[in-house]
C-alpha cells in the first residue's frame, strides 16, 4: 500500500447530498444512507478543499496566543452532470420547475437564474477511492456559496463549479483489515 493518495472519484457514486443535519457515514467505506441522493459526477479535475483559516493573535513580542477562525472550508466541486437533480442540489428544489414530458417534449427542468435563488443549507459527501483505500470528505451543514461561470462549449461538458462552505470532515480508511 502506498502512503500517497490518489484523489479519485469512487466510480459507483462520488457525490452525495441530504437534508441538513444528516449523519455522515461512520466510515468512508459504508454504504451512504437511504437520506443520501446521488448527485452526479465530479469532473476529471477533482474537488479541492480550503482549509478553514483565520488571524493570528500576537502579543507585543509577537509570540502567537491564540488563533481566530473566521473562514469554514470550502470545497470546490465541478459537477460535470447537467440533469434535474444537479439543478435542486445547486439552486433549491423548490426553484426548480419540472413539467413532466409530453407528446411534443421531453422532461423540462428550469431554473430563474436570478441572484436570490439559492439553495439550502444542506448535507454533502464525496467519496474516493484509490486501490484498496477508501476516502470521504463531507459535512452535515454547508451551504453552495458561489456557483463560478459555466461554459457551453462544442465537444465539452457544461461544468457547474460550485464553492461549499461548510465545517468538513475528512477520513481514510487504508483498507488493510484484520481476520
Amino acid at each position: 500500500m502506498s502512503e500517497v493518495l490518489i484523489g479519485a472519484g469512487k466510480a459507483t457514486g462520488m457525490f452525495y447530498t441530504a437534508p441538513k443535519g444528516t449523519a455522515l457515514p461512520e466510515t468512508p467505506g459504508t454504504t451512504p444512507g437511504s437520506a443520501w441522493q446521488l448527485v452526479g459526477d465530479i469532473s476529471e479535475d477533482g474537488i479541492s478543499l480550503k482549509l478553514p483559516s483565520g488571524d493570528v493573535l500576537r502579543n507585543w513580542a509577537l509570540v502567537a496566543k491564540r488563533k481566530i477562525n473566521t473562514e469554514n472550508g470550502v470545497v470546490s466541486a465541478p459537477i460535470m452532470d447537467t440533469t434535474q437533480k444537479v439543478l435542486e442540489t445547486l439552486f433549491g428544489a423548490e426553484n426548480v420547475d419540472v413539467t413532466a414530458a409530453s407528446s411534443t417534449h421531453g422532461a423540462i427542468s428550469s431554473v430563474e437564474l436570478a441572484p436570490d435563488v439559492t439553495a439550502e443549507p444542506a448535507a454533502y459527501l464525496f467519496l474516493m477511492k484509490d486501490g484498496d483505500t477508501l476516502a470521504m470528505i463531507g459535512s452535515s451543514d454547508a451551504l453552495i456559496t458561489e456557483i463560478a461561470d459555466v461554459a457551453f462549449k462544442p465537444g465539452e461538458a457544461a461544468i457547474w463549479n460550485a464553492s461549499i462552505d461548510g465545517t468538513w470532515k475528512f477520513a481514510i480508511d487504508d483498507g488493510n483489515t484484520t481476520s
